[in-house]
């Protein structure tokens, strides 16, 4: 048996490839990345990655059911998508949370309007596209707002994956008719894929980020400890323990007063140091 579009099967099989790799590498890295947003995002991958399940057996058997659970896997992991980078960019979790009852509505908007759809592939109402891309867009708006206060490409990356992806498929219920429509669904893959590819920066930064700051912390305790052990005067001792804290603390200048006795009886000298 020979199947009418090979075109169309190779990309979403390799489209579908691509997101299980993902996938496994998301798995890998969850347990040196337990943040609440991570844990949305690859849930939201792991939707993404049975929306293109979906989608590669529907061009094996073009069934209404496959085509419907595909857009809904695809919106469902939009919605985490975007849950997850308020999370990120926000750092709290009551905002980002509220969001998610309105997701719930939205994907019982499109379930309404694809339900009575055709089965055929590439086949989406203007309501749901226009969903697809304005999540997108916000998405991108939020990381590309925020890449400035983090360090390393990894959001701004992510930010442009979004972006790009939004706009492209502003016009994709006319895909069908396009004259370059395996390009566009193509395409429209790779950026999924660099989606994906760009959150993997992403964790890596964040990770680089922490190891940097714990080498840091353990220089100055490896200082401290140092200059605890030579022999110098108290008032030397206090001199370098009280720089190094200053330093930990982002500080250029510091007040410290000292302290004589115990308890309610302890007493402070009646001169103050500063450095």
């Amino acid at each position: 048996m020979v199947l009418e579009n090979q075109g169309l099967l190779g990309i979403a099989f390799f489209e579908a490839t691509a997101f299980v790799i993902l996938l496994v590498l998301f798995f890998l890295f969850r347990r040196d990345h337990p943040s609440s947003y991570y844990r949305l995002w690859l849930a939201g991958w792991a939707c993404f990655t049975l929306a293109s399940f979906c989608e590669l057996a529907l061009h094996f058997h073009e069934m209404p059911g496959l085509r419907l659970a595909s857009i809904l896997g695809t919106v469902a992991a939009l919605l985490l998508f975007l849950v997850s980078v308020m999370q990120c960019v926000t750092g709290t979790q009551q905002r980002a949370w509220s969001i998610l009852p309105l997701g719930g509505v939205a994907l019982l908007a499109v379930y309404y309007l694809e339900q009575k759809g055709p089965a055929s592939f590439g086949a989406i109402r203007w309501g749901t596209a226009e969903m697809e891309c304005l999540i997108c867009l916000w998405a991108g708006w939020l990381l590309w707002r925020m890449q400035d206060t983090r360090r390393g490409h990894g959001a701004r990356l992510l930010a442009g994956a979004f972006l790009v992806s939004g706009v492209h498929a502003l016009d994709r219920p006319m895909w069908p008719e396009h004259p370059f429509f395996l390009l566009r669904v193509a395409f429209d893959h790779l950026l999924g894929v660099a989606i994906g590819i760009a959150m993997i920066v992403v964790v890596l930064e964040g990770a680089r980020t922490r190891t940097d700051e714990l080498n840091e912390k353990m220089r100055q305790l490896t200082l401290l400890t140092a200059a605890s052990t030579q022999t110098l005067s108290m008032q030397d001792v206090l001199d370098r323990v009280l720089a190094h804290l200053v330093e930990s603390l982002g500080a250029t200048h510091g007040l410290a007063r000292l302290l004589e006795g115990e308890g309610g009886s302890a007493a402070s000298r009646p001169g103050l140091r500063g450095f």
